[in-house]
C-alpha cells in the first residue's frame, strides 16, 4: 500500500511503541526534530494511515485516538526478528542480489580497517535499491558487532530545500540513540554549528555560548566540522551512514558526500547512498558530476542494479508459494509482463492471487486464466501510472494515446507516422515526446526509422510495457477505433512493401472494425509467413481471418471463407508433403 515517507515514519514509530500511549509532542519531536511543525500535520498523517489500513471510525482495528492525549497502536504486533539473528543471517530475503551484497560486505570489511568507503546504489524506480540497502544493514549488524547505523532520506519538495536534510535526520538518530549523550558532547566540542540545528538537545547553560560560537558560520566551516565529528565518532567503532533518495537531495547534501569522500584521515566510516539514475541524469543534478569525479579518482564505488532474470522470478515464486508446485510457464509469464522489475513482480503475483487468476488445485498452483493475466494490470501499479498520466497536459496525453495504439511490450513508434493522425506537425510531436522523456520519463528514445521517400523519423518507446498498456486502456472505444482507422489509412498511402507490415495493418483495421481490410491484410501476412517457411504461423493467421469473416455480411463472407479455406488447405497439404517426403 502506498504511504508518503512521513506517514510511514509515523506508522513505524507507533508500531515500534505498540500498546502504549504516544503523545503528539513525542511524534513531533521524533519525526520533526528541531523544526517547528503545525501540530495539525500529525492528524493529517494519522488520517492517511487509517485510510491505507482500512481503519473505520466505527471499528478501529489499528490506531486508537486518545482525545487530547495522543495515539496508540492497538493491533497485535509480531516481532519477526525474535526468531534469532543467526537463523536470519542465513536467509536470502532478497533474490538475485548476492553479488551486490557480497560487494557491499567487502566494502564494509575495508571500513572496519579504517578505510573510509563511499558507495552509490543506483537504478530505476522499483528496482530494489532500498531492499538491497535494508538487507545489507541486517547483515552488517551480524558481521560487524557494535556497528552504529544511522539513516536519513531526502523527501521530494521539502528534502530538496532544507540544507543537509537527510544528514541532519541521520545525525539526529545518533543523538537520540543509546550513546546519544557522547555524540552530543562531540558535537558541542567540534561542531557547534551542527548542534545548533537541534535546539531540543541543547540545555539552558549551553544556549548562549553556543550562539556566540556559531556567529559567522559558513558552508565550508560546517563541512569541516561534520568531517571532524565523523572521524571522532568512528575512531573506535564503525559507522554505517545510509542516505536514501538522493535524486531529491539539495546541493549541500551532495557537498557533504564529496567532502567525506575526499578527506584523507582514516575512519571506520561507510556511506551508502541510493538514487534513481535517470532522475539524476535528466535533471542534470549536481550529484551525477560529483559521482563521476569521485569514480575517476577512485574515491567511491557504484553498485548499479539491473532487472532480475527469469530464474530469480522462479525462485521468488517457489518461496512465496511455500513449496507448492509452481505452474509451468508462470515464471516466464510474470517475467515478460514485469521485465524483471522487483516492485512489479511482487505486485503482479499479489494481483493474481487476489483476483483468483492462480489457485490451488490438488495441492499445486494452477493458472486459471492466461488471457486475464495478459490483459490486466495490478490495481496499485495501474493507479500509480495513471496518476503520472493525469498530471500531463491534454496534448501530452494525446501523444501517449497515439504511442500506445498497437504492438506488444514497450512498442517502438515513429514520430512521422503518428503526428499527422492527431493533426500535429512532426516537429511539435517530437518536442512533446522529448518532454515526456526528459521531464516525465514515460517514453525513451529508440533510434530512428527511414521512410520510402528517404526521410528519417525519430523513434521512441515506453519505458516499460505496463505504461503502454495503461495508456492504451484509457482510450475510449469509439476514439480508439477512429485512431486505428486513420493509422491504417495513413500507412496505406505512405508505406511501401505492405506485405512486410501486413500484421500491423491487420491490427489497425481490426481495431477499427473494418473487417474486409483486416481480412485482406491477414491473408497477406499469412502469405508472407508461408514464404518464410513458417506454416504453423501462416495457418494460425488464416484461422484468425476465418473468425473475422463471420462478422461480414453472409454473401460477402461466404466468398472470403471459401478463398481462405483453400489457402489453408494448401498450407496443410504442403506441410504433410514435407513431413512425409512425398
Amino acid at each position: 500500500m502506498a504511504l508518503t515517507p512521513k506517514a510511514f515514519g509515523v506508522l513505524r514509530y507507533l508500531v515500534e511503541h505498540a500498546g502504549r500511549l504516544v503523545t503528539q509532542d513525542e511524534l513531533l519531536e521524533e519525526l520533526w526534530p528541531a523544526i517547528y511543525v503545525n501540530p495539525g500535520v500529525v492528524r493529517k498523517y494519522i488520517l492517511e494511515i487509517r485510510r491505507a489500513l482500512g481503519d473505520r471510525p466505527d471499528a478501529l482495528m489499528f490506531i486508537e485516538t486518545l482525545p487530547k492525549r495522543g495515539y496508540q497502536f492497538v493491533a497485535p504486533v509480531i516481532d519477526e526478528s525474535a526468531a534469532g539473528t543467526s537463523s536470519a543471517a542465513g536467509t536470502n530475503r532478497i533474490l538475485g542480489r548476492e553479488p551486490q551484497l557480497a560487494e557491499l560486505c567487502l566494502y564494509l570489511s575495508r571500513a572496519q580497517r579504517s578505510e573510509r568507503q563511499i558507495v552509490f546504489i543506483t537504478g530505476e524506480l522499483g528496482i530494489g535499491k532500498t531492499a538491497l540497502g535494508d538487507e545489507f544493514q541486517r547483515r552488517a549488524r551480524v558481521d560487524a558487532p557494535g556497528i552504529r547505523i544511522a539513516c536519513g532520506q531526502c523527501v521530494e519538495g521539502y528534502g530538496g530545500t532544507e540544507p543537509y536534510y537527510a544528514v541532519l535526520e541521520a545525525l539526529g538518530q545518533l543523538c537520540r540513540g543509546s550513546e546519544g549523550e557522547s555524540v552530543v558532547r562531540i558535537l558541542a566540542q567540534q561542531a557547534p554549528a551542527w548542534l545548533a540545528q537541534f535546539p531540543l538537545l541543547v540545555n539552558g547553560k549551553q544556549g548562549e555560548p553556543l550562539q556566540r560560537q556559531i556567529l559567522g558560520a559558513t558552508r565550508e566551516r560546517m563541512l569541516r566540522e561534520i568531517g571532524d565529528v565523523m572521524e571522532t565518532i568512528t575512531s573506535e567503532r564503525p559507522l554505517l551512514l545510509v542516505l536514501e533518495n538522493l535524486h531529491w537531495a539539495e546541493p549541500s547534501t551532495v557537498d557533504f558526500i564529496s567532502a567525506m569522500a575526499r578527506r584523507r584521515a582514516s575512519a571506520k566510516f561507510m556511506l551508502t547512498a541510493t538514487y534513481r539514475t535517470t532522475d539524476v541524469r535528466l535533471a542534470k543534478h549536481p550529484l551525477e558530476a560529483v559521482k563521476q569525479d569521485l569514480l575517476v579518482h577512485q574515491l567511491c564505488h557504484e553498485t548499479a542494479l539491473q532487472p532480475l532474470q527469469e530464474v530469480d522470478v522462479a525462485e521468488y515464486l517457489d518461496i512465496e508459494l511455500k513449496g507448492a508446485t509452481v505452474p509451468e510457464g508462470l515464471a516466464g509469464l510474470i517475467y515478460r509482463r514485469t521485465e524483471g522489475n522487483p516492485l512489479f513482480i511482487v505486485a503482479f503475483l499479489k494481483h493474481m492471487q487476489d483476483r483468483g487468476l492462480i489457485a490451488v488445485e490438488n495441492g499445486s498452483w494452477q493458472i486459471t486464466s492466461l488471457k486475464k493475466v495478459d490483459r490486466e494490470v495490478p490495481e496499485n501499479l495501474r493507479r500509480m501510472i495513471e496518476l503520472r498520466i493525469e498530471g500531463l497536459s491534454e496534448q501530452e496525453q494525446q501523444v501517449l494515446e497515439m504511442a500506445s495504439l498497437e504492438g506488444v511490450g514497450r512498442f517502438r513508434f515513429s514520430v512521422f507516422s503518428r503526428a499527422p493522425i492527431i493533426d500535429l506537425e512532426p516537429e511539435a510531436f517530437e518536442e512533446i515526446c522529448e518532454t515526456l522523456y526528459r521531464r516525465h520519463r514515460i517514453i525513451i528514445p529508440a533510434g530512428s526509422a527511414e521512410f520510402p521517400d528517404g526521410s528519417v523519423s525519430p523513434c521512441y518507446e515506453f519505458v516499460h510495457a505496463l505504461y503502454r498498456q495503461v495508456c492504451s486502456q484509457r482510450i475510449a472505444p469509439q476514439r480508439r477505433a477512429q485512431l486505428h482507422r486513420r493509422m491504417g489509412e495513413w500507412a496505406e498511402v505512405h508505406w511501401e512493401h505492405l506485405d512486410e507490415s501486413a500484421t500491423v495493418m491487420a491490427i489497425h483495421f481490426e481495431e477499427a472494425g473494418d473487417w474486409p481490410r483486416a481480412v485482406k491484410y491477414l491473408r497477406l501476412a499469412a502469405q508472407t509467413a508461408g514464404r518464410r517457411f513458417e506454416p504453423q504461423q501462416a495457418a494460425d493467421i488464416l484461422k484468425h481471418a476465418l473468425e473475422l469473416v463471420k462478422r461480414l455480411p453472409e454473401e460477402e463472407g461466404a466468398e472470403y471463407q471459401i478463398t481462405i479455406l483453400e489457402e489453408l488447405a494448401g498450407i496443410y497439404i504442403a506441410w504433410i508433403r514435407k513431413a512425409t517426403g512425398s
